[in-house]
């Protein structure tokens, strides 16, 4: 039985936020599911999105959260692609496939949807329960493989996700290098995807948090750790690939200072790609040196491909997110979950959120 009240992490406004008591979300239209959250993360732009830095789209009072996987309670009559019961990984959006965003393959800017609990309509799963519009749309729902469990297949729709769409964009091939500017926890899936997946020969690891790089190298995803405030980064990186540098650098730290120092780590015809929402909109490119080289830069918001593929490379062991779920804590504490993931105290790099204990 579904109840009537829930708890539920709720922003009313730039750095107004707080754990209240709401309405249970209920089915609105046929294709609706209404999910018990399992298991929940927090997420950059969560901290972005409460500090009034994302741009678009943004609405309040708005419940947060976009990454999670549910358990199915309720299921609206049209509803073909799950089951009550069903364990599901979700989308970090959802959408409607109609809408001119939809047309155009912008699915996460979809005007009916868009991403839980941040750009566009829908609230997010910070909470205990979350209601999926449009759930017979392909992948948005996820069954979570007998084998499995939430922890295992949590960082797929998104921070997996957005790591794929920022390889892809920088066509890495086989046997190439690539340095990783920032190693939070999408910078972390970089060098996974990297090493495991599309098999770099070398994948520097590169961080001004010394001990997220590391992490990179200890979990076996990376070859070397390198920090731009104490280390010579374009003479150690030469030494590790190469006089002429990387040929791939992909960023998801977000700021002016690293995507100049992507551009100076590539050799000529390198690929810049970043996944980064950016807290300054007015980003500096070092534009002459991008020229001279004939560098190709790539930017956008990742559209959940590849999934299928990591899923099964999640089932084989090939890809295992475990080493960066450094933080776990039921909804109660979600306010210092918000406080440590956002500062990137005590070395956290993945806060999740279990169900909360009454």
């Amino acid at each position: 039985m579904v109840p009537d009240k829930m708890m539920a992490l709720v922003c009313e406004g730039v750095d107004r936020f707080g754990l209240k008591e709401v309405d249970t979300p209920k089915i609105i239209n046929d294709d609706d599911v209404i999910g018990r959250v399992t298991l929940a993360a927090i997420c950059t732009s969560d901290i972005h999105y409460i500090k009034g830095e994302i741009q678009g789209n943004v609405q309040f009072p708005r419940i947060m959260g976009h990454e999670f996987c549910v358990e199915v309670v309720e299921a609206g009559p049209a509803v073909t692609s799950v089951k009550v019961g069903d364990r599901c990984a979700c989308k970090a959006g959802a959408h409607c496939g109609e809408c001119a965003m939809c047309k155009m393959g912008l699915d996460m800017g979809c005007l009916n949807g868009g991403i839980f609990g941040n750009i566009g309509v829908l609230d997010g799963c910070h909470a205990e329960y979350v209601r999926i519009p449009f759930a017979n749309s392909p992948e948005q729902l996820i069954p979570i493989p007998e084998g499995l469990d939430e922890e295992d297949v949590v960082m797929l729709p998104d921070m997996l996700a957005t790591a794929w769409f920022g390889i892809v964009n920088a066509d890495l091939q086989e046997g190439e290098t690539v340095a990783v500017v920032g190693c939070g926890p999408v910078g972390q899936c970089v060098c996974l995807l990297a090493k495991k997946y599309f098999k770099a020969s070398k994948v520097i690891a590169i961080d001004v948090i010394p001990d997220r790089a590391r992490l990179a190298v200890d979990a076996g995803v990376a070859d070397m750790a390198l920090n731009p405030l104490t280390d010579d980064m374009e003479s150690a990186v030469k030494g590790c690939v190469g006089p002429l540098g990387c040929n791939v650098a992909i960023d998801s730290a977000g700021t002016d200072e690293s995507i100049a120092l992507c551009a100076a780590l590539i050799g000529p015809k390198g690929r810049l790609s970043t996944v980064s929402i950016f807290e300054n909109p007015d980003v500096k490119l070092p534009i002459t040196l991008m020229t001279v080289k004939d560098s190709k830069f790539t930017f956008g918001v990742q559209h959940c491909e590849g999934m299928k593929e990591m899923l099964a490379a999640i089932q084989d062991k090939t890809i295992d997110t475990h080493f960066m779920l450094t933080h776990r804590a039921p909804l109660n504490d979600i306010m210092e979950g918000y406080r440590v993931f956002g500062a990137k105290e005590d070395n956290c790099i993945k806060w999740l959120i279990t169900p909360y204990e009454r």
